[in-house]
């Protein structure tokens, strides 16, 4: 009973690997097109998360080379969670709905990022977001 209980446990369905969400990548344009990062325009800025207390909690964020930002450590749970970004005097929010994976791995997918009161498009591999 004891060495059946063991396999049992150490057996899993499903594979020893896991599948990470997407980056999720944000570029802060103006209504010119023009990136507000490289041209100084926008150089403090912070994206919060919504606690279940109800406060918010910081975001890691990563300024990439092309003066985009990646969001770190979004979308690893099943569920929707909502977010604000800020930039005096920019404020708006937005949720990122995410699932488990539906292959052999372990994960999680993001499946649908919704954004409140800014004029969004994705594009390919990130999201241009205009600011005014």
């Amino acid at each position: 009973m004891l060495l059946l209980c063991f396999a049992f446990f150490t057996i899993s369905c499903k594979k020893d690997c896991y599948t990470a969400p997407e980056k999720v990548v944000f570029e802060f344009v103006n209504s010119a097109g023009e990136n507000l990062i490289e041209n100084g325009n926008m150089t403090t800025y912070s994206i919060m998360r919504k606690t279940e207390q109800g406060g918010y909690t910081s975001v890691e964020l990563t300024e990439t080379e092309e003066h985009k930002v990646v969001l770190k450590n979004v979308g690893t749970y099943n569920g929707i969670q909502e977010y604000r970004f800020t930039s005096a005097p920019n404020i708006f929010f937005f949720s990122i709905r995410s699932s488990d994976v539906t292959t052999d791995c372990d994960g999680y997918q993001i499946d649908e990022i919704n954004f409140q009161n800014v004029l969004t498009t994705k594009e390919n591999g990130y999201y241009k977001i205009v600011l005014d």
